[in-house]
């Protein structure tokens, strides 16, 4: 069978909330590795949080991260970030609406307000590792002294859904950065031109693999332009509707091995 190149998303796609890459997707993932077919996960989170759960999987997968700001195509890095224009308006904005700003480097995460008690310790496993990964932002000055380091951010506000939409509204008219959601509870702040599907395009063209053989699975919206860029495209089973719709298939959910299920069916 002809190479096949699948990107996953991870969380609510290839690990539920406890973080756990279940026995039977990491023993699909390897046989289809061993036939010479590549896996990479395809993340919102920074790099070294990506990483950490790729090799979690195989040994072998590689990493899109940060939204598609960061990827690796053959152990070398490539990556692009949000521009000092971009940084100064995110926190102009932001600021003026008092919601709280999280932006990430490749292994740091510069956050405004008070850091919440999930990311400290129920969910640190989902943004950060440990108390160094977490550094204060007190000011646009401080922000900018270390805008070299930062590739992406996002706004997080439960209950807020309605403000988050007029302030994405107001971040997109900027036309200094890209826009996506995970969650209605979320704006995700990426640089301009940049989401997952270019990330998958540039791996694809360097690999040499056609659009056909491109297989990406997704639960939310900052995954549509993926599965647009792929022949095969999967929302899971717990996928947002708007997804769903998108979707040339639908699979289990997260918790019911819907990759791996997939997969099986596919190639088999």
């Amino acid at each position: 069978m002809e190479k096949h190149l699948i990107f996953m998303d991870i969380d609510g796609t290839l690990v539920a909330k406890d973080q756990k890459i279940s026995n039977k997707t990491r023993s699909v993932v390897t046989e289809l590795q061993q036939a010479g077919h590549q896996f990479y996960v395809a993340t919102g989170r920074k790099y070294s949080s990506a990483v950490d759960v790729a090799k979690r999987l195989t040994a072998q997968t590689q990493v899109i991260a940060s939204n598609g700001s960061i990827y690796s195509i053959d152990e070398m890095l490539h990556k692009k970030r949000l521009s000092d224009k971009a940084l100064q308006f995110i926190y102009q904005t932001i600021t003026a609406h008092d919601l709280p700003m999280f932006f990430f480097g490749e292994h740091t995460i510069f956050y405004t307000q008070q850091l919440p008690s999930y990311l400290q310790k129920n969910d640190q496993s989902r943004i950060g590792s440990s108390e160094e990964d977490f550094r204060f932002i007190d000011s646009l000055e401080t922000l900018m002294a270390v805008s070299q380091r930062i590739v992406n951010g996002i706004v997080i506000a439960d209950e807020r859904e309605a403000e988050l939409e007029q302030v994405r509204k107001i971040l997109e008219e900027s036309g200094l950065l890209s826009v996506s959601s995970s969650h209605p509870n979320n704006i995700e702040l990426i640089p301009l031109g940049v989401n997952k599907a270019t990330a998958i395009q540039a791996v694809r063209n360097s690999l040499a693999v056609p659009q056909k053989n491109i297989i990406s699975f997704g639960d939310g919206l900052n995954d549509l332009e993926m599965l647009q860029a792929s022949g095969v495209s999967v929302a899971m089973g717990n996928a947002v509707d708007e997804l769903k719709r998108h979707a040339k298939f639908i699979t289990d959910t997260n918790v019911e091995d819907g990759i791996a299920n997939f997969l099986i069916d596919y190639f088999s």
